[in-house]
């Protein structure tokens, strides 16, 4: 996967269908890393551009508004995927697929086909935010495993997640606010 800056993976044939070839290697769809494709004899050889963008596995996400932040932005693209007809449900999602650049903030996903049979969207998203949970290190990950119940245990939109997203960062960002005006006085 991830190895001295570049990103390769490799896949079975016929794993990814020939316009998700076409939309991703073309760069139109800017959510998503640039990539390339090196037919071998068992499969393709998929090659990511991720020029300015690392993992996030290679980031040590420790505070849970950093960890909302990115939730956010990667809710986001898979909401704006369907534009380019790219099926959410067959993005795998890992802190090793999502990557980020540290310099503008931005999240971006390397498109790499769900194979594992009885992972469905929710199931994958919670695991994504069990990741994320997983090195927050402020006592707040609870924001983070109470959107792991809302996605899980109900069937919403995306915006409906990404607005729970929202809420919980004004949330966190009013008792900070509240915390440091009562060290402050």
């Amino acid at each position: 996967m991830w190895d001295n800056r570049e990103f390769r993976v490799k896949i079975e044939d016929n794993v990814m269908r020939e316009y998700e070839k076409v939309m991703l290697s073309s760069g139109e769809c800017s959510m998503f890393m640039p990539m390339g494709f090196m037919s071998e004899d068992d499969g393709e050889l998929v090659c990511y551009d991720c020029s300015g963008f690392a993992p996030l596995s290679s980031y040590r996400i420790e505070r849970t508004e950093d960890a909302l932040y990115l939730l956010e932005r990667t809710m986001i693209i898979l909401n704006r995927a369907v534009e380019y007809l790219i099926t959410p449900s067959r993005i795998t999602l890992t802190t090793d697929t999502v990557f980020y650049n540290k310099e503008t903030g931005e999240i971006k996903i390397a498109y790499v086909p769900m194979t594992q049979e009885g992972v469905n969207l929710r199931k994958n998203i919670v695991l994504f935010i069990g990741q994320l949970k997983a090195e927050i290190r402020d006592g707040k990950g609870n924001y983070l495993r109470e959107v792991a119940k809302y996605v899980y245990h109900h069937n919403y939109f995306f915006k409906d997640i990404i607005n729970k997203i929202g809420l919980f960062q004004r949330e966190l960002y009013q008792q900070q606010t509240t915390q440091q005006d009562r060290q402050g006085a």
